[in-house]
């Protein structure tokens, strides 16, 4: 089973000298740098969020054993990269030791001819995926694909020109969302793309959102508690 694990779970899996912290990330958790953002949820917080945080130890050992199979994506890292500041050192990680998969965007992010700084604005990201996703007609984003094609400084791999003619899923997603919900609709379409089974994110706005868009979709949006119930509900229906 492939998961791909949000921000919003990474940031919760942190804990600091104060409680737990936001924390964002990258590659091989607890072998590579980390970004990290104050917003702490205290170990005493016994609310929603607490109660998903308290799961997250039977995820990460999930992941370790190899019975599920962690991933990240480019996006994520560079949404993460975005929010980088420096709070107090970290105690704990949650995942650490963890391997995450890298698997590919529908676009890799060099070809959106953006600067870095356009690159990690959250309001760039949305005007991009309304400019170049949702806006074209199927017909203009053939011949982008044919263009791309005859110029010998850009290529597209097999894999982005097979998810720009599936943009509709994109746009199905996005359909009647809030913009600013863009790029969270992105690594969804991503998740989808690669066969992920689970986007785990502990964002229930987004995940009820989405719910109501009826999208037929093989990705599932899911808490960590729904996760692992999930999880427990497959283990007791095998032989």
């Amino acid at each position: 089973m492939k998961l791909l694990i949000d921000n919003s779970i990474r940031a919760d899996a942190i804990r600091s000298e104060h409680g737990f912290l936001k924390l964002e990330g990258t590659g091989e958790i607890g072998r590579n740098s980390h970004a990290i953002y104050a917003q702490r949820v205290r170990p005493d917080r016994k609310d929603w969020r607490q109660g998903e945080i308290d799961v997250l130890p039977q995820i990460a050992d999930l992941i370790r054993k190899g019975l599920v199979k962690g991933c990240i994506t480019d996006e994520l890292e560079l949404e993460a990269l975005a929010a980088e500041k420096f709070p107090s050192p970290v105690l704990e990680d949650i995942f650490d030791g963890c391997i995450l998969e890298k698997i590919p965007a529908p676009i890799d992010r060099s070809k959106w001819g953006m600067d870095m700084d356009q690159a990690l604005s959250r309001e760039q990201v949305i005007k991009y995926c309304e400019g170049f996703f949702l806006t074209p007609a199927d017909k203009r984003i053939e011949a982008f694909i044919l263009g791309v094609r005859k110029n010998p400084r850009l290529s597209l791999s097999e894999f982005e020109e097979n998810c720009l003619r599936n943009v509709r899923i994109f746009r199905e997603i996005c359909r009647g969302i809030d913009r600013k919900h863009y790029p969270d609709a992105l690594h969804l379409w991503t998740a989808e793309e690669n066969g992920v089974d689970v986007f785990l994110l502990n964002d229930k706005k987004f995940i009820n959102v989405i719910s109501r868009q009826k999208v037929d979709l093989h990705c599932k949006l899911m808490l960590p508690t729904e996760f692992i119930k999930y999880i427990k509900e497959m283990s007791a229906g095998m032989p």
